[in-house]
């Protein structure tokens, strides 16, 4: 199973947008994947779960849920471990818990692997606390989201150094060279200048035009690709997809 995380520290680039759009777009493909919500927030749990969560992600990490409890199947080959936003626990576990079991997300991806996914992609919160950084350190990628906006090249840059440490922390080694560019405007002379400023740093850049369908979709609780499947956002994310699949 390859494990796939998108985040950044930053919030507002439509890292939930991405990420969701990706994993429905690898079970598109005949692969098995599943969505795991690991931002207390619960952003990506809301868009393809509603209300509908009887057991989250911090119930199995607490041991209060099983595996095959928690899960929840969103779609044909798409599957959800979702988080409860509103009287959740995942927060308080990893604020309380997570320090004495340092090998909570080893685990957690075992058991998820053991179920037959192919591909699991996580949603983080765009922090670095104790539970990002243990997330991150069992990933086989981190693929960043930005927007075209004045601080992002230095974002990246600030990510690559936090990430380098986690590798060290944790004798990893984790891929990081995609960069999705979202709510590109090449109207904008400065969405231009950004894009150029990006595209000569040392990564793979997907630039994602702007297209209020995809907040559109999240309101309808459905994809992309089932709520608006001719938007103009839906190709550069296939070339993602089509990127992270040849790896």
């Amino acid at each position: 199973m390859r494990k796939i995380c998108f985040h950044i520290q930053k919030g507002g680039v439509g890292k939930t947008s991405i990420s969701g759009t990706v994993a429905a777009d690898l079970a598109r493909r005949g692969k098995k994947t599943v969505y795991v919500d690991a931002d207390p927030q619960g952003n990506a749990s809301s868009w393809y779960c509603g209300e509908s969560i009887r057991h989250d992600i911090g119930d199995l990490l607490s041991r209060r849920a099983s595996m095959p409890e928690v899960v929840k199947e969103i779609g044909p080959g798409l599957y959800m471990v979702p988080v409860i936003a509103i009287g959740g626990t995942l927060k308080k576990w990893s604020e309380t818990e997570l320090a004495a079991d340092p090998k909570a997300f080893e685990f957690f991806n075992q058991d998820l692997a053991a179920l037959g996914f192919d591909y699991a992609v996580f949603d983080c919160s765009p922090s670095f606390s104790q539970l990002e950084r243990a997330v991150i350190a069992e990933m086989d990628e981190v693929v960043s989201p930005l927007s075209p906006e004045y601080f992002s090249v230095d974002g990246i840059e600030i990510f690559t150094a936090e990430l380098k440490g986690i590798e060290q922390k944790f004798r990893r080694t984790i891929r990081n060279d995609k960069i999705a560019l979202n709510m590109l405007n090449k109207s904008f002379s400065r969405h231009r200048a950004f894009q150029e400023a990006l595209g000569r740093l040392d990564y793979s850049l997907f630039p994602i035009p702007q297209d209020a369908k995809m907040a559109e979709c999240q309101i309808a609780h459905k994809s992309l690709f089932d709520f608006a499947p001719q938007s103009k956002a839906l190709a550069p994310i296939e070339a993602l997809t089509t990127a992270l699949l040849n790896q």
